[in-house]
């Protein structure tokens, strides 16, 4: 059994994967504002598991997909104050519960390019996935058949975060996925409502990183400098991403339209740059529960307008198809895959 974890900067998803039948036997979610440390997440969760049979099956292999920067065995996570986590106390807890102690840390959107490497090898379904630009054929290549090798997985959230994956190429026995903090690029604005957000938001000194815009936060920013600007209105620091989405879909607030359009606008730009610093010539995954919330001919609309518009090479990046993904197991999935191969490396040596 492979015990995987999905932090965010407000949920955790647990779930221990039985790599026999390819299904989660135990899922879980852990609001994070509710411990002190992830430790004390960790223990909760295993006694949850324990109680489940008296026999439970034991977890051989555990790997924790976290937001920030990691050498795979230590994080200090981005989005959660105080909170680090080193697999040296975490071995000891799981070995305490009577399960083998051997973890990895992995960049969140590591988890998820592994997430998608499963979905190459078993198949994307296609009702978990919304075509958003391009066409993204949803089954394996046919003879003579050639996607390219290199994707993309982008995506806004509690911040910004983006991973490239290059398909078949492996060092020291693991899959090639390169996870970056590509998402605190400085935020160049390509039209001049950008620029008017970008001196009139009132953010850093006239400088903002792409995650400032793209994340809850950002949209958050955009909705009250709309209200400000453009409606005389006064700002509202209270309201929430969801309930601008829900605003700007039932048509009932102008400011929160106006905020989607230009959110959607400048993914559609990072996703254009980006792919042009990973060479990305297969796909661009698009993840993030705020995305699955927007009307998606708004994304669709704007990233047929402005993901391809680049200064140069714009053809090639047109040819690179853009795809959201809907299955919430993803992050999770990439977790036991990676156990997989954690498994395989430790046999072979």
């Amino acid at each position: 059994m492979y015990l995987c974890c999905d932090l965010g900067g407000t949920t955790a998803d647990w779930g221990i994967y039985d790599p026999a039948s390819e299904t989660f036997i135990f899922r879980i979610e852990k609001p994070v504002a509710e411990y002190e440390d992830f430790y004390e997440m960790l223990e909760e969760v295993l006694t949850l598991y324990s109680n489940l049979a008296d026999d439970y099956p034991v977890i051989s292999n555990t790997t924790l997909g976290i937001a920030g920067p990691t050498d795979h065995n230590i994080v200090r996570v981005t989005n959660i104050q105080g909170w680090e986590i080193n697999t040296l106390t975490v071995n000891d807890i799981l070995e305490d519960h009577g399960h083998t102690g051997f973890s990895s840390i992995i960049n969140d959107f590591e988890a998820l390019g592994y997430g998608i490497l499963y979905m190459f090898r078993h198949g994307f379904d296609k009702g978990k996935i919304e075509q958003i630009y391009g066409r993204f054929k949803s089954g394996p290549a046919r003879p003579g058949e050639r996607r390219g090798t290199r994707s993309m997985v982008c995506g806004p959230g509690t911040g910004l975060g983006v991973a490239s994956i290059v398909d078949g190429l492996h060092k020291d026995g693991f899959p090639y996925i390169i996870s970056s903090e590509g998402g605190h690029h400085t935020l160049a604005p390509e039209n001049a409502e950008q620029f008017r957000f970008l001196d009139r938001s009132g953010k850093h000194n006239d400088k903002i990183s792409y995650e400032d815009a793209l994340s809850h936060a950002g949209l958050k920013t955009m909705y009250n400098y709309f209200r400000r600007e453009d409606y005389s209105a006064e700002p509202n620091y209270s309201i929430t991403s969801d309930e601008i989405v829900t605003l700007a879909s039932n048509g009932k607030d102008q400011a929160a339209i106006d905020s989607i359009e230009l959110f959607c606008e400048i993914l559609a730009n990072f996703c254009g740059n980006t792919a042009l610093t990973f060479n990305t010539d297969n796909t661009i995954f698009l993840w993030g529960g705020v995305l699955l919330k927007m009307p998606v001919d708004l994304i669709v609309a704007r990233f047929r307008r402005d993901y391809a518009d680049r200064c140069s090479h714009g053809a090639r990046i047109s040819r690179v198809p853009v795809v959201l993904m809907k299955n919430a197991e993803l992050p999770l999935l990439g977790c036991a895959h990676r156990s997989e191969f954690e498994v395989e490396h430790l046999l072979k040596t």
